[in-house]
């Protein structure tokens, strides 16, 4: 059976090659563009500057409007001082007459009266609004709020109307952006903050319990800047493009006691201290039970109505019962090369992934670019790495090429960083391979996972997770012409059966599918079960199904699933994220 399906697919191969010798091109439309700001303010993507035509010019001075601009008005705000995640209200006076695009945006506090399209983030003023809450992030500089209007019959340039006072962080240097993440060994764990500064040496205190962070470590530090990326947008200096990221703090945390859970606060006496977080390290047996989250695609909340509920969900899950870690397989915070996102979207999974361990992959947005192959952090050889004829590689990442993900996100140092690793919790090893770069055989990509693969002990981890981005089997009907899906069948998917890898995990797609246990098209008893868990809430797709007889399970709903497992019993479930009930599961036995 599996020789027939293996010449089937090799001649599906050939058909294609000959294809691109005839000069057929494919052309890829990027999908999942958003043009959503960093404090919580949701927008439209299209061409057009935002606000509408915002390129018309921005000046504080009008013929026509002359009596407005001498009576800019206060905005109130509810505080002055924040903390990272505090909601501030902000309140005005409403004005006559309005045009459609006036708006109230939020800037560094040394930006010019008269740059008003140099926002972070902006609102749109509907007629009479007086008042509008903002979700902050701390950015480490002082802030304001302004409202612009615009002159002449709104046609002209957009003249201020209200200004607030300067609004800032309560602690420059407040430690923020706590997250977790597994070291080399299952006594260690990767503890990460950011702060403003560098100038004294980052440290964790920890402990058994929260009055008593008897031990201490101490940390390093790294950043990055506009000139570490590979191209455009992410290269470019400017509140929607490239801002200074901060400095991430880094600490490893060793000689840690298995399935014991452990209190720490991290930051220093100089620059003040973080609140305490608890996180419970893995076991060591494979005879204890894990329990995983596991998701791909999310974005950024509350802008996108999915992230929101994952994230709402999960955090309850966290708080609720003992995880012990969770997998995001890929398009991360989406950011491509608008810095800020990057600020949100860390400081939006602090309250998870300040609890277990975020164990993250590469995905296109992340990683896919053109240009600045030498800035590339996965060592990828040409300028744009891995970009094949039959591929559909672009510019997802904006121009970031992975930078910021490697200076923020941490792993076990087995394979090559972020971009291919493994780990192992309990009785499962997971591995983590990369989509966006070369895995055909030749490759030292699929010698890595060759190598790992062959090297699991199934009598200690008798089940094997592999992940990566894109998916190896979907029946989606939107993308006819996917030939990485059919590469990834081709190169690794006979490579996963003959380990007898159990869970293939992807994403890329924004849909939850499930298929039987499978091998090239046909289920089998002893099979890989390909699980598509994309729906974490970027957005959510809406196109039909082929309707294969490998497709178990599908739907288009925001959500997220958990994996428990022991010894011989590996269960998983799938959630929708509007009423938390169970939408699919199913069992694997060993």
């Amino acid at each position: 059976m599996a020789t027939a399906c293996d010449k089937m697919l090799l001649y599906r191969v050939v058909s294609f090659v000959i294809l691109l010798s005839c000069s057929i091109v494919f052309v890829q439309a990027e999908k999942h563009l958003n043009a959503n700001g960093p404090f919580g303010k949701r927008h439209t993507a299209h061409n057009e500057p935002s606000p509408y035509a915002c390129d018309r010019g921005a000046g504080v001075s009008s013929s026509v409007f002359r009596q407005r601009i001498k009576r800019v008005q206060n905005i109130q705000i509810s505080k002055t001082l924040y903390m990272s995640a505090d909601i501030i209200q902000i309140k005005w006076t409403p004005f006559t007459p309005s045009c459609k695009d006036d708006f109230v945006g939020i800037y560094y506090a040394e930006v010019p009266l008269t740059s008003a399209c140099d926002y972070f983030d902006y609102e749109f003023v509907q007629y009479k609004q007086n008042s509008t809450f903002w979700h902050m992030i701390h950015l480490r500089r002082p802030l304001q709020f302004r409202l612009y209007s615009r002159d002449r019959t709104c046609s002209g340039n957009y003249s201020l109307i209200a200004i607030s006072p300067v609004v800032q962080p309560l602690n420059t240097n407040e430690p923020t952006q706590v997250h977790l993440a597994y070291g080399d060994r299952i006594d260690q764990m990767f503890v990460s903050y950011l702060t403003n500064s560098s100038q004294f040496v980052p440290q964790c205190q920890y402990g058994l319990s929260p009055s008593s962070l008897n031990f201490h470590r101490n940390g390093t530090t790294t950043t990055y800047t506009a000139s570490d990326m590979c191209e455009g947008k992410a290269t470019t200096w400017g509140p929607q493009a490239f801002i200074d990221p901060g400095y991430m703090h880094t600490v490893l945390l060793e000689d840690l006691r298995p399935s014991t859970t452990y209190y720490y606060r991290v930051g220093c006496d100089e620059h003040g201290w973080s609140s305490i977080f608890s996180f419970t390290n893995r076991p060591a047996s494979a005879d204890e039970a894990v329990n995983m989250i596991a998701y791909g695609d999310m974005g950024l909340s509350p802008v996108e109505p999915g992230a929101k509920s994952t994230i709402d969900r999960v955090i309850a899950r966290v708080r609720s019962t003992n995880m012990t870690c969770l997998l995001h397989i890929g398009d991360i915070s989406y950011a491509r090369g608008t810095g800020a996102l990057w600020d949100s979207f860390m400081t939006q999974i602090q309250p998870i992934a300040g609890y277990v361990p975020y164990m993250s992959g590469i995905g296109n947005h992340e990683y896919d670019h053109v240009l600045g192959g030498e800035n590339d952090p996965s060592g990828a050889p040409g300028p744009g790495g891995f970009r094949p004829e039959w591929g559909n590689y672009g510019h997802d990442s904006g121009g970031e090429c992975a930078v910021p993900m490697v200076r923020r996100f941490h792993s076990p140092s087995n394979g090559n960083g972020l971009f291919w690793y493994s780990f192992d919790v309990g009785p499962v090893h997971v591995v983590y391979y990369s989509t966006e770069h070369d895995f055909l055989h030749s490759s030292p990509q699929y010698k890595w996972l060759e190598k790992d693969l062959r090297s699991v002990d199934r009598t200690r981890t008798p089940w094997i997770i592999v992940g990566a981005h894109r998916p190896m089997y979907a029946s989606e009907t939107d993308e006819p012409d996917d030939f990485i899906k059919l590469m990834l069948q081709f190169y690794l998917e006979p490579l996963f059966y003959r380990f007898r890898v159990d869970l293939n995990l992807f994403a890329h797609k924004h849909s939850y599918e499930r298929t039987c246990p499978m091998y090239r098209e046909r289920c089998i008893d002893d099979g890989i079960t390909h699980v598509l868990i994309g729906m974490a809430g970027q957005d959510i797709d809406g196109g039909g199904y082929s309707g294969a007889e490998w497709s178990i399970y599908h739907d288009q709903e925001y959500g997220y699933s958990q994996i428990w497992a022991n010894r011989t019993y590996l269960h998983f479930t799938y959630y929708h994220n509007d009423d938390d009930k169970l939408a699919d599961e199913f069992v694997l036995r060993k």
